[in-house]
């Protein structure tokens, strides 16, 4: 299984947009071949960020997602201009303490 972990580091101001956007996104994520899970952490501070948790049964399946359009676009920031973003996006391969859940519908 692979785990992969995305830290959104959205602005307070543009936190409302982001959940919509993401809401918006959930359907078709949800539907992709071969994920396992995925959940949405809201920051819990001011200064945290939102945290994606993806598990995927493979990594052929992962990449097969990141060239689909909802792929694209979820992942460069789920359509925020760069403005709402206080640095980049980071990503982390195999978050240690991530235990993935096995319904294809968590939040």
């Amino acid at each position: 299984m692979l785990a992969i972990a995305y830290h959104f580091p959205v602005l307070p101001r543009y936190r409302d947009q982001f959940q919509h956007a993401w809401r918006a996104a959930r359907g078709s994520l949800q539907q992709a071949i071969g994920l396992v899970s995925c959940e949405l952490t809201p920051p819990r501070e001011r200064h945290d960020t939102f945290v994606l948790l993806l598990a995927w049964d493979s990594q052929a399946s992962f990449e097969r997602f990141t060239r689909t359009w909802v792929g694209v676009w979820m992942l460069n920031g789920m359509g925020l201009q760069r403005e709402a973003f206080a640095e980049s996006i980071r990503t982390n391969i195999g978050a240690k303490g991530f235990e993935p859940r096995t319904d294809r519908h968590a939040t």
